[in-house]
């Protein structure tokens, strides 16, 4: 699924990436710019914006309706109806981009702590930030947290 999230929508934007979806998120972009990619690119704009400026129309919107980022999180998953673990960490949270499994992980030894780095055989990097992931305990984490905000066994 592809989205543009608002720019009071970070968290859910990070999350929506963790499992797998393409996010447009930029704060620093203005509302107008945001609406016109979300346009353009057919993609459903995520907001909880009670109303828009009149030239400012998106074609596709979900209000998000909570504050809260659990309810967030459950309402978009249920509403376009997400699967979860097809591409879960296939993204890179900062910049959208799908990771690439790391094939010599000498290349990445100067980016990674030493301990994650001796523990670990594979890793991931985003081709765009060059920032490396690899399956340690916050996926565990990430995991556990996603069963509870869904109510169920990931």
């Amino acid at each position: 699924m592809k989205f543009v999230a608002d720019t009071m929508l970070e968290k859910l934007a990070r999350w929506l990436r963790l499992i797998g979806n393409d996010v447009v998120y930029d704060s620093y972009k203005p509302l107008k710019e945001l609406v016109d990619i979300s346009n353009s690119e057919e993609r459903v704009f995520l907001t909880r914006r009670k109303s828009f400026p009149e030239s400012i129309t998106p074609v596709t919107l979900y209000d998000i309706c909570s504050e809260n980022f659990d309810v967030q999180m459950k309402r978009v998953i249920a509403q376009f109806s997400l699967d979860i673990n097809a591409k879960l960490f296939t993204r890179c949270v900062e910049c959208n981009v799908e990771v690439e499994k790391v094939i010599d992980k000498e290349t990445v030894k100067d980016r990674v702590p030493q301990r994650s780095w001796e523990g670990f055989t594979e890793f991931y990097e985003c081709p765009k930030c060059k920032k490396v992931f690899w399956k340690g305990a916050h996926i565990i984490n990430t995991m556990k947290k996603l069963s509870r905000i869904l109510d169920k066994k990931i």
